[in-house]
């Protein structure tokens, strides 16, 4: 029977697990372990790392790290679950997408902690101004005008990120509620149907709050440079991509026909199983990566005039003991 005729194939909905395990072979039973086994260490490096964030960063930083360092493991997880149990699949994206609309806020408030927080951030730029002509919004729109750093636009930009964190959610229980009723199927995006207009909008929330991220980079990615910003947000960048652009490339590939069904998976599920297999593997060296750069004693790290000025300090208030006297640096030659 060809697969156009074939049932599986004109139903386009995902299997039952017991019959995508029923159709493994050797080497799919091989994949299956080994992308198995990739998440359970890519889970078990973030536990490390957890303890040792709890260790040595101060505990004002220690939520954001948590939350970022578990976008990946979180990732692997929710593609490792949708791999064995397809049916599935719709919710472990879902819960995927919401943790890491979260992730893009607490990155945006990562990077204002690391300036010192709000209040020595807002002292530090007092005198500067945002560029706003940055991506993912105005990267060519370079007449726009430079903006004051105050604490409104500050807030502005935390309202942004945070916008997606909170509509997020209540957009992908809007699409669950609207599944069960028939009106959400992202194998029919047709104009009548509510998915694409879900989807398009959460497209437009996801770009505005991806805008704040890129300004505030630009206003403290030389500050920062000896916290390792560039890579984190490279990092964070990645997990970005490979997790929402990569899914939507292989699910218009997979409705287009590009990828072919293949039973017992239809098009639009083969297309979400290969997208899963590949963001195993994906976060688990993202995870191992991530593990590298974010491994810092945070409270030895000082921002470049902060150790300016202990170093001032550290000169003027300088003891020496000589002959059991104590002699200030510079007062006297000995």
């Amino acid at each position: 029977m060809e697969n156009g005729t074939d049932p599986v194939c004109t139903a386009n909905e995902p299997p039952f697990s017991r019959k995508i395990i029923g159709s493994l072979d050797l080497t799919g039973i091989f994949l299956f372990a080994i992308l198995t086994v990739m998440t359970l260490i890519a889970n078990l490096v973030f536990v490390e790392e957890v303890f040792y964030i709890y260790r040595k960063t101060p505990s004002s930083k220690r939520t954001i790290f948590i939350w970022i360092n578990a976008a990946a493991p979180v990732i692997a997880t929710t593609s490792c679950i949708g791999m064995w149990i397809p049916r599935s699949t719709m919710f472990t994206d879902f819960t995927a997408a919401v943790f890491f609309a979260i992730v893009i806020h607490k990155f945006l408030l990562m990077m204002i902690k690391e300036c010192g927080g709000q209040k020595l951030f807002l002292r530090r730029f007092a005198n500067e101004r945002f560029k706003i002509s940055t991506g993912p919004c105005c990267c060519c729109c370079l007449c726009l005008p430079y903006v004051h750093i105050t604490r409104r636009t500050l807030f502005l930009l935390k309202l942004g990120t945070f916008q997606l964190a909170f509509l997020r959610p209540v957009l992908m229980f809007l699409s669950i509620v609207l599944w069960t009723n028939g009106n959400y199927n992202l194998s029919k995006l047709t104009p009548n149907g509510a998915a694409i207009w879900i989807n398009c909008f959460v497209g437009v929330l996801t770009i505005i709050a991806l805008w704040p991220i890129g300004i505030m980079f630009q206003q403290v990615r030389v500050l920062l440079n000896c916290k390792k910003i560039v890579p984190k947000f490279a990092l964070y960048q990645f997990v970005l991509i490979l997790s929402q652009l990569q899914a939507a490339i292989i699910n218009i590939l997979a409705l287009r026909g590009i990828i072919p069904c293949a039973p017992p998976l239809a098009a639009l599920a083969r297309g979400a199983y290969m997208n899963q297999q590949l963001l195993i593997m994906e976060m688990f060296l993202i995870t191992l990566i991530s593990r590298a750069v974010y491994r810092k004693r945070y409270d030895d790290l000082e921002l470049p005039e902060c150790t300016d000025q202990e170093t001032s300090d550290n000169k003027q208030n300088a003891k020496i003991k000589l002959n059991g006297k104590v002699i200030e640096d510079g007062t006297q030659n000995v």
